[in-house]
């Protein structure tokens, strides 16, 4: 509201420079105050102003010279005191906008984070970036714009028509038919302005995207010589983003061309007009004075109502941007806690599945289907089957990155749906198959599990995590910066540095996506012995396709298809000469 009333007052303060022009074109037409006509602006310099002006003679200059100079004088410090107001208009209204769209920002990246695995996993994160950064940053123009034209610009125009009346009121009202004119290009192809920006905006989304994945695949690129079929693959996407983005300003281009053609040849037609009816029917102006007043206030309103038609015009072209923000921001957010949900203490029992099914939704079945065993505490369990058998859909399910379609998953005898999400979060460990590093030092990185350690645990954690004799061969030390997603670090070193991450975190469930596959032998080998310090003592869901990584598991279940065809340890489903004794004889012969 404070920066509507500023906005207002340095608008209309503005204006009472063309009040007083009115007397100083009197002084210099020469004109008689008492043949002045009967508008209200004639009347008031008449009987008020001018009155005053009459008794000004400053150092013997008679009133003539020095009523020119008092108006000068009073013309200056009207526009020095309504130029700072405006200046304050203009500091807050745009500040406010930046600060809106910061706070933008950060509640899409905080509702980004929200959402639940669903949408992360189904979604390009070329298009995201681009919601977040480009769409983000069009959608300021438009704050900017509703803060700062569409506030000051209507008060303006108001405060001239006022001025325009007060001078000569016939005039005016005949010109008033014509203002609606000038809004009929805005309203009439604005919403096809936004309909074809909300289109470039999603064509510049793809563009990002489609870099995003050949600057991540660089390696692949080179190796297969296709630099050329990449750089012509992404001139394709930029090519439809320049036709969509064509098409959305020619429709732009349109609406302000008919505006300044309403509005130019509009002010000529005006004009004529006015020239006719004075010579054939009356007289629209009194005096020289009121017809220089209105023709200033008039030209200059003109000005800010194209100033309004073009910021119309752009908030069109920039509320597709706005549209594909909103879009994420309407998303409902990630696996809600129920209203009555109860604090997770630490486990003490056991993990159970009772008939659980999962389905994604995108039309190929369930993943999991009626799927159930239990896990004690301390247990180590090994997921095993082919790819898409469900396995890694199963440790989404223990960590709640989705709920159950049907069935129950219970934590000590209680539905995890009951309990808070949060709270048993911060029980899980995650070690993945690919492991991510932020751009930071390898002492951050590992303290990303426990954002509080001490440095002392978080050196005690990398040397249980066997990188106390790679730490001994760097300068720096924990303070080596590791490259962007741990590119300075071999795979296993990263792996090792997601391990001892798992070790300061120390907590009670650990989840292990196939950690050890990509690496090898050697590295493997460092791994696995890092491994086993991180699972002892602790419940391990692990998903190996090496099977001789998880020989000592208390159990193995074998999925196929979204269901367990076998379980039971590495020696008794060797025994039974099943689907898991294949594998091994397979792995083993190789």
């Amino acid at each position: 509201m404070a920066i509507v009333l500023l906005g207002a007052v340095s608008a209309v303060g503005s204006k009472i420079t063309l009040v007083l022009l009115k007397p100083l074109m009197g002084l210099l037409f020469q004109e008689d105050q008492e043949d002045l006509g009967n508008s209200i602006l004639d009347h008031y310099v008449r009987d008020t102003l001018d009155p005053w002006l009459q008794q000004l003679d400053w150092f013997g200059w008679g009133p003539q010279v020095s009523s020119a100079v008092a108006l000068m004088l009073a013309m200056i410090a009207v526009g020095a005191v309504f130029s700072v107001t405006h200046y304050f208009f203009l500091l807050i209204s745009r500040m406010l906008g930046v600060r809106m769209i910061t706070d933008l920002r950060q509640d899409l990246a905080e509702h980004v984070m929200s959402l639940d695995m669903r949408y992360h996993s189904g979604r390009s994160m070329g298009d995201l970036l681009s919601r977040i950064t480009n769409d983000v940053g069009t959608s300021l123009r438009v704050l900017s714009i509703l803060v700062e034209e569409l506030i000051q610009d209507p008060f303006h125009i108001i405060a001239l028509l006022v001025v325009a009346y007060a001078a000569a009121p016939t005039a005016t009202i005949g010109m008033l038919v014509f203002l609606p004119l000038l809004a009929w290009p805005v309203i009439k192809l604005g919403p096809k302005v936004r309909t074809r920006s909300k289109l470039s905006q999603e064509s510049l989304g793809d563009t990002t995207h489609s870099l995003m994945q050949i600057l991540s695949g660089i390696r692949v690129v080179k190796s297969f010589r296709a630099e050329a079929r990449e750089a012509a693959r992404y001139r394709k996407a930029n090519d439809e983003f320049l036709h969509q983005t064509k098409r959305m300003v020619r429709a732009q281009a349109l609406t302000l061309g008919i505006s300044s053609f309403l509005s130019q040849g509009g002010l000529g037609l005006i004009f004529g007009l006015m020239v006719l009816v004075s010579a054939l029917f009356t007289p629209l102006f009194q005096s020289a004075s009121s017809m220089m007043v209105f023709l200033v206030a008039i030209g200059t309103l003109f000005a800010h109502v194209k100033r309004v038609t073009k910021a119309i015009s752009i908030v069109y072209s920039s509320s597709g941007a706005a549209v594909r923000v909103f879009d994420i921001l309407d998303m409902q957010g990630g696996v809600p806690d129920s209203p009555q949900a109860l604090s997770c203490a630490p486990l003490t029992d056991s993990i159970e599945f009772d008939q659980v099914v999962f389905d994604y939704g995108v039309g190929e079945g369930p993943a999991i289907n009626g799927v159930s065993f239990t896990v004690k505490r301390g247990e180590r369990i090994a997921f095993v089957g082919a790819s898409g058998s469900g396995k890694s859909t199963l440790l989404d399910l223990v960590a709640r990155f989705y709920d159950p379609t049907q069935g129950v998953v219970r934590i000590d005898g209680h539905n995890l749906r009951d309990l808070a999400k949060n709270d048993w979060l911060d029980q899980l460990a995650v070690v993945q198959q690919s492991p991510f590093l932020f751009q930071t030092t390898l002492r951050e990185n590992i303290r990303y599990g426990r954002p509080d350690a001490s440095d002392q645990e978080v050196l005690l954690a990398a040397k249980r995590a066997n990188l106390d004799s790679f730490l001994a061969e760097l300068p720096q030390g924990l303070e080596t910066p590791v490259g962007d997603d741990g590119a300075r670090l071999s795979g296993g070193q990263a792996q090792r540095v997601t391990i001892a991450r798992a070790l300061l975190k120390d907590a009670e469930v650990l989840l292990l996506d196939e950690a050890t596959s990509a690496l090898d032998s050697e590295s493997e080998k460092n791994v696995q012995s890092a491994l086993e310090e991180l699972m002892r003592g602790r419940t391990v869901f692990c998903i190996a396709h090496r099977l001789s990584t998880i020989r000592s598991a208390d159990r193995i279940l074998v999925f196929d298809r979204g269901k367990i065809v076998e379980d039971g340890s590495h020696d008794a489903l060797v025994k039974l000469g099943g689907v898991y004794a294949n594998l091994w004889a397979l792995q083993a012969g190789s």
